[in-house]
């Protein structure tokens, strides 16, 4: 039987046990176990398991799998393969169609049986609300620090960092407000944007503005 693998590390989750090198050793271990023909290793080097367009070896053994003749797919954890549910459920069941086969290593599961793929969809879920319960705790933590102005984030327009603290910078608000009056009169992003950059005024980077930048911009103030 033929297999492709695919491996993932996270840019914001650093575990050892999630190491990439230790993931194809697991993949080649079970393949030599199982005696299963591994054509191909794909992986993501620091890409988040939430975004399926930023992972090009995700991307890559799809492709591969439509055009080629592979009989399944290894994995060494399931929350490798991606940390939304309906990504997941969504890969499954094309594998499906396709009659190909699916095999997570450390949940010890394949697609080949209705148990198998009853505790992937429960495994998926518990995945996808983990992340969704970090990504909320981060985003308390920088609502109080932004109201203590501490400093919380990526630079802000409008405001400097001193010492752990936000303090305001006046003539980036007086562009603010300018924004803020413009836009009231009904002009559009795009061309406040290049009232700007025709008049010199940088963004918080020191680069020129664009309508999406502006508006992002302008939601933090």
């Amino acid at each position: 039987m033929k297999v492709l693998g695919y491996i993932r590390v996270s840019s914001n989750i650093q575990i050892k046990g999630y190491s990439l090198i230790l993931q194809k050793n697991k993949i080649k271990e079970y393949c030599k176990l199982m005696d299963l023909e591994l054509i191909e290793v794909y992986e993501d080097r620091g890409i988040s398991g939430m975004s399926i367009d930023k992972r090009n070896g995700y991307k890559g053994m799809i492709e591969y799998l439509e055009n080629k003749e592979i009989d399944g797919v290894i994995v060494w954890s399931l929350s490798r393969l991606g940390r939304k549910m309906t990504d997941i459920v969504g890969f499954l069941d094309e594998l499906k169609k396709k009659k190909k086969k699916f095999f997570s290593i450390k949940e010890n599961i394949n697609n080949e049986d209705k148990i198998g793929s009853l505790i992937m969809n429960i495994l998926s879920s518990i995945n996808e609300f983990e992340v969704e319960v970090i990504r909320e705790r981060i985003r308390d933590v920088k609502r109080e620090k932004k109201k203590n102005f501490l400093v919380y984030g990526n630079d802000v327009y409008g405001w400097d960092k001193l010492n752990g603290k936000l303090v305001k910078n006046e003539d980036e608000f007086k562009i603010i407000r300018r924004v803020k009056r413009l836009r009231k009169k009904g002009v559009g992003w795009k061309n406040i944007s290049c009232v700007l950059n025709e008049e010199g005024v940088k963004s918080k980077k020191g680069g020129i503005w664009y309508d999406g930048s502006l508006y992002n911009m302008m939601k933090n103030n």
